[in-house]
């Protein structure tokens, strides 16, 4: 029975070692992020990373990025969107407009880099830290005392 008991606390023991990463793969759009088969969204990764401030810095700083990224593009798009919607419409369009709006869509780019830059090292710096944590060994010892003998399990 004490046997069993072993090999049981044993098998837990190893279960609470696997681990499975944040993965991510290149898109049109940017990296997308994954775990378990799980797409993720910026805030689940600044939310995951939370326990570790190292990659936790990595993901606030994407995120800020992320952020202007998105403000900058999106108003670059209507700037430009407007004037080229006006000519498409038979009017008078503003390509002054046009030209700010491509403006802050170049803006937007560097923004959009560091992005991608900083959520992968990020990502990156987590999988490391999470496989370092998780390959701990656990050890365990038979001992003998005037109570009885039993087994001492060590995370």
């Amino acid at each position: 029975m004490a046997v069993l008991f072993f090999l049981i606390g044993m098998k837990i023991c190893s279960a609470q070692g696997s681990f499975e990463g944040i993965t991510y793969r290149s898109s049109l759009f940017g990296p997308v992020f994954s775990q378990k088969g799980q797409p993720l969204k910026v805030k689940d990764l600044k939310r995951i990373t939370a326990d570790y401030p190292e990659a936790r810095q990595y993901m606030e700083k994407a995120s800020t990025n992320n952020d202007l990224s998105n403000v900058f593009g999106f108003i670059g798009g209507a700037l430009v969107g407007w004037p080229l919607g006006t000519a498409l419409g038979g009017g008078d369009p503003n390509w002054t407009l046009a030209a700010i709006g491509g403006g802050l869509i170049a803006i937007s780019i560097p923004f959009s880099i560091g992005f991608k830059k900083n959520a992968i090292q990020g990502a990156e710096l987590y999988n490391e830290k999470r496989v370092a944590s998780s390959q701990r060994r656990s050890t365990y010892q038979l001992t003998a005392s005037g109570a009885g003998i039993g087994i001492r399990f060590s995370f």
